[in-house]
């Protein structure tokens, strides 16, 4: 695991099985982040680290039906 945010780059190289169990803790994190502190710098960051797992999960979606289609 990645001690900081990874960037778009490395999630991009990331393997689908790891970017859904990064997706999984941060959505975690990101929900007891907004439990126990609200919206801050903090949670506000992880809800980008999110955006961009999402994000390489969808590319690799969209690689995998381009494929698909051949």
């Amino acid at each position: 695991m990645f001690l900081t945010s990874p960037t778009s780059e490395e999630l991009r190289e990331t393997d689908l099985p790891d970017l859904i169990e990064m997706l999984v803790k941060h959505t975690n994190d990101y929900h007891h982040q907004l439990q126990t502190e609200g919206i801050t710098h903090k949670s506000l960051a992880t809800k980008d680290l999110l955006r961009n797992i999402q994000n390489a999960i969808e590319s690799k979606k969209n690689i995998h039906n381009k494929t698909s289609y051949l």
